[in-house]
């Protein structure tokens, strides 16, 4: 595979992500600020991370979804944070965006801060809070994990799950069709493909306007 100025669209260099955060950062700003989007924060660090912050289900929430599926039986290089939290008992999520040094594209790394990161248990528990139901059996079929595998953070070295990157530049080639994606636009229309599936959505106001530095 090519590498550095030789890469493009649907891969990235550390370059075009570098941009790529920027132009995510710049998005936030422009609509108000991390806490205006529903998150605690967004800062970019270095050239080598990004940092996001914010909130989503409640213990409540997720003990629903149990209770919902058990009457169904009777019936590498740059990344990104985002920490989602809810209201009572939240649930505390990291999500790291890195850029693989190998397959040139981004991968999302994840971990669920108030739950066991290993065995079976923990597995069912993250699958069971974070991925919601139409998604989970072609995750849990596309490999020994599924699409989520499990590892070390490339930066911090902490245990978490991970996306599995082997299918993203064919999945963006197809979404962008005939067109090429930007890298200021990357990581959107990226987060708006992977998010989906780990419960990570995209506020309406990211998706307005250019963010095109000068």
């Amino acid at each position: 595979m090519a590498s550095g100025e030789d890469l493009t669209f649907p891969f990235l260099a550390a370059d075009g992500f570098d941009i790529a955060c920027k132009a995510f950062v710049r998005r936030v700003d422009a609509a108000g600020g991390a806490q205006n989007l529903g998150w605690l924060a967004v800062e970019y660090l270095a050239s080598e991370r990004l940092h996001l912050e914010s909130g989503d289900a409640t213990a409540n929430e997720r003990a629903e979804t149990h209770e919902d599926q058990n009457e169904d039986v009777i019936e590498d290089n740059d990344e990104e944070t985002l920490i989602r939290d809810g209201v009572e008992e939240q649930l505390t999520i990291d999500y790291d965006i890195a850029l693989s040094s190998s397959y040139h594209v981004p991968v999302m790394y994840f971990r669920l801060r108030e739950t066991p990161q290993v065995g079976p248990a923990a597995l069912d528990d993250m699958y069971n809070s974070l991925v919601p139901r139409q998604h989970q059996q072609s995750l849990r079929n596309n490999g020994v994990m599924g699409g989520i595998s499990f590892g070390y953070h490339p930066q911090s070295g902490i245990p978490a799950y991970f996306v599995h990157p082997c299918n993203t530049a064919s999945a963006m080639k197809a979404i962008a069709g005939n067109k090429i994606i930007e890298p200021e636009e990357y990581l959107l229309t990226w987060l708006g493909l992977v998010g989906g599936c780990i419960n990570l959505s995209l506020p309406s106001r990211l998706f307005v306007g250019s963010v095109r530095s000068d």
